[in-house]
């Protein structure tokens, strides 16, 4: 089975620009959140609204539970995890490097900044849920912008059709923005945490994957397209008819 060249889209230095974009646009960010002024009020605007419709919602307070439970930094961590090994086991070994250099930046990443900003989480009165440690920038919000992108890049070779691409796509981007508008929603984080961890995670893949495909040229798109390749055969194997006769 004849396999595809590697994409334009991701060649190193496009991969470097874009993580140039994110790291600038982090640090803007950075810039407002420690200096202070609209920034901080139009956090402490949308913290406040959203809160209020939490005290007054049951029910929806109790979904963004359920999706920030279930979608919690550890939850994808295993996830990843279960993935790297995977890949590994299946012979993707750039693949399954790349990834798990994105779960280990990504998690440095976030402990450094946590720690080097030292932001101080919304204090709300009849708070609907807690939490500990630093505020920014957000630990989910910038797991699941990490690891469900990671997902999607290993099944995207899988994904032949276009509308089948459009709609995972779609359902990715809609369960990252979940994600991180369940931290805001149940008080736990700033909007703008939610949009530095979004931030530091593109840098996160961009970095780590032109790291890589600068390291191994086109190997790591080879690999991922060589997994739906052997899939495709093997099925091709299973739908042939048993015996050599001819089955008419």
């Amino acid at each position: 089975m004849r396999q595809r060249q590697p994409s334009r889209l991701w060649q190193p230095w496009r991969l470097w620009l874009g993580a140039a974009l994110c790291l600038a646009l982090f640090g803007l960010l950075l810039a407002l959140v420690e200096t202070g002024g609209p920034l901080i009020r139009l956090d402490l605007s949308i913290d406040r609204h959203l809160h209020t419709a939490a005290l007054h919602q049951a029910g929806w307070t109790g979904s963004m539970r359920t999706v920030t439970s279930v979608l919690s930094p550890t939850v994808l961590r295993i996830v990843l995890g279960v993935l790297v090994l995977w890949l590994w086991w299946r012979g993707a070994r750039i693949a399954a490097l790349w990834a798990a250099c994105c779960g280990l930046v990504q998690a440095g990443l976030e402990i450094g900044v946590k720690e080097a900003v030292a932001r101080p989480r919304p204090v709300l009165p009849q708070p609907v849920s807690t939490a500990t440690g630093w505020s920014f920038p957000s630990g989910h919000a910038m797991t699941s912008a990490t690891v469900i992108p990671l997902l999607l890049l290993v099944a995207w070779p899988h994904l032949r059709r276009p509308g089948t691409r459009a709609v995972s796509l779609g359902v990715a981007a809609a369960l990252v923005f979940l994600v991180g508008w369940t931290r805001v929603g149940l008080g736990v984080h700033w909007p703008s945490d939610v949009v530095g961890g979004w931030l530091l995670a593109g840098f996160t893949l961009c970095a780590v994957t032109a790291a890589i495909d600068t390291w191994r040229p086109g190997m790591r798109e080879v690999e991922l397209q060589r997994l739906t390749s052997r899939a495709a055969q093997r099925v091709q194997r299973q739908q042939l008819p048993r015996g050599g006769g001819d089955p008419s």
